[in-house]
């Protein structure tokens, strides 16, 4: 096998969530003797810059962006030139392009796709769903092996018929330290929100989408507002429904309760800060951000889907609950609001396990696995 293993890794990167903290960590932790990373994206933002920081080559690829296929000619050309032995792929944009530009220059590469999330949920529009989910389909035959973040995922592949040997589960996992560490505050939560040491903090870390589920968290709310009242709810992240979600808390009476903070690169040092952590999804892959409140140990409530209950186990170390469902939201969320031990014993429980469990040693050793067995098997 020759080395070092040239991997070309190509991502959306309009936005800065879960596939992209995946990516990043990977790519930071990989061993420099063995692989050389270079980056394609799509997009010139936050991304792209945290990227050349790890001092990684990247190309933000040209292209017109209402095409689906704008860059293909640019991937190509970087396929040529580089010589990359495995292209890997995350998001549907990427993957279309990523597996026709090698498809085009003879397959010179290894195609491979890490998938992180439910495709049907992450477009809601309907001739989106249907077109993005047609080039899907139409190109897989084109990709040599699937990482799925979940073991749900790859139920759901096996049942749409792909082969059980073109497909590994990898967890997702976070950067954390050899110990949890004490953390001091930059800038004091409390402070930014403008409330005392007797509110309760209950936090989100998603973006602003239908998938997340934040319509059911206002619905949730207004019925835990009618018991507590000492109760505030940052949300941090940005997104399409930003003004379509603030109408709806203004319309539920709880707008005053809720303060949309957009998207802060400061999450390490504020999500500590938080008393309690919900994230209330319609679907998942397995959730970044759920790993870093667990991590930061922050009791844990979320809906039971996608890979979440891989990660959780019902009131043990989180609270698992129905997903859509506010009622079981407010019940969960006032249960942990009146009994600050059981919150307690709940964080420290889910911070034991994820340091156990979801290391970023153990997703790049498995990842890294993947690479040399699909370079063996040429």
């Amino acid at each position: 096998m020759e080395s070092p293993i040239r991997v070309l890794y190509l991502i959306g990167g309009g936005e800065f969530g879960g596939a992209e903290q995946h990516l990043l960590g990977l790519m930071d932790n990989l061993d420099t003797h063995e692989f050389h990373p270079q980056v394609a994206t799509f997009y010139e933002e936050e991304f792209s810059a945290r990227v050349r920081k790890l001092g990684i080559p990247t190309t933000v690829v040209t292209g017109s962006s209402k095409s689906a296929v704008g860059g293909m000619q640019p991937v190509r050309d970087l396929i040529r030139d580089w010589r990359p032995h495995i292209i890997h792929t995350h998001g549907v944009r990427a993957n279309l392009i990523g597996r026709i530009a090698n498809r085009n220059e003879g397959n010179p590469c290894q195609s491979l796709t890490t998938v992180h999330s439910n495709m049907a949920l992450d477009y809601p529009v309907a001739w989106k769903r249907m077109l993005f989910g047609a080039f899907e389909n139409l190109t897989w035959p084109y990709v040599d092996h699937f990482i799925l973040v979940s073991q749900a995922m790859k139920q759901d592949f096996l049942q749409m018929g792909l082969p059980e040997d073109k497909l590994t589960v990898i967890h997702n996992a976070i950067e954390l330290p050899e110990a949890p560490k004490p953390h001091v505050p930059e800038t004091d939560l409390r402070e930014l929100l403008g409330v005392g040491e007797d509110v309760t903090i209950i936090g989100t870390v998603a973006r602003l989408h239908t998938v997340k589920g934040h319509t059911y968290l206002l619905k949730a709310i207004q019925r835990v507002v009618q018991e507590h009242k000492n109760v505030v709810f940052p949300w941090i992240g940005d997104g399409d429904l930003h003004d379509e979600l603030l109408a709806e808390a203004r319309e539920l009476g709880v707008d005053s309760y809720v303060r949309f903070l957009g998207f802060r690169k400061d999450v390490p040092d504020l999500l500590p800060q938080l008393d309690l952590f919900v994230l209330p999804s319609l679907s998942e892959g397995l959730s970044v951000a759920i790993l870093e409140a667990l991590a930061a140990k922050l009791p844990v409530i979320t809906t039971a889907v996608g890979g979440s209950p891989e990660v959780i186990t019902n009131d043990e170390d989180g609270i698992l609950i129905p997903s859509a469902n506010p009622v079981a939201l407010a019940d969960a969320m006032c249960l942990l609001i009146k009994d600050k031990q059981r919150r307690l014993q709940i964080a420290q429980a889910g911070q034991d396990m994820v340091y156990r469990r979801f290391t970023l040693k153990r997703l790049v050793r498995e990842t890294t696995a993947v690479y040399k067995k699909m370079l063996v098997t040429t």
